[in-house]
Order: structure tokens, then sequence, then C-alpha cells
């Protein structure tokens, strides 16, 4: 008869902790690719580059703050680890031209 009670407290008490532990566990998840925002993001700093080139010239100054913008939008891909196309984003007027600061 005892054996029997001892046998029940273990099955309940275990039951107990195997619900506690479910209701209180969170699942691990994997940390969001935020690739196809980043790659959204540039691609609307590269079309607005173009816009603004067609617009008002190479170096002009809306040109300016859109490829500061266009920085911006790669360190933001960096803070959140995603990887961009280097070759389609990072060429000719799209980088910051830093030897344009210095004349300045």
């Amino acid at each position: 008869m005892a054996s029997n009670k001892m046998w029940s407290r273990v099955v309940f008490t275990s039951a107990l902790a195997s619900g506690l532990v479910l209701a209180v566990a969170s699942t691990s998840r994997a940390d969001r690719d935020w690739k196809e925002d980043c790659h959204r993001r540039l691609e609307a700093d590269r079309a607005r580059i173009d816009r603004d080139i067609h617009r008002h010239g190479e170096h002009s100054r809306q040109v300016d703050n859109d490829v500061a913008k266009m920085d911006a939008t790669r360190q933001w891909c960096r803070e959140h680890k995603s990887d961009w196309d280097h070759e389609h984003f990072d060429i000719g007027i799209y980088l910051h031209r830093h030897d344009d600061d210095d004349k300045r």
C-alpha cells in the first residue's frame, strides 16, 4: 500500500514538474534574416540616387545626401548582420566620396 502511494506521488510530481517546464520554457528562435529588408532599402537608395543624378547632376547636394543615406543603410545592414551584393551597391557614384569632403 505504501508503495502505491509513493508511486502515485512520484507520477503526480513528475507530471506537475513537466507541465510547469512546458508552460514556462520558451522556445529558442533564430535571429531574423534581414537580407531582404537590407536589399530593399539599398535598392530604394540606389533608385533615389539615380533619379537625383538625372534631375540635379552627379555632383549635386541632393546626390550627396542620397549617398550619405545609402551609407547609413549600409551601416544598418551591418548592425543587423545582413550582407548585400557589394558588386551591385558598392560601385561608382553609390560610394561616399571622401576625397570630395576634403575639398569643401
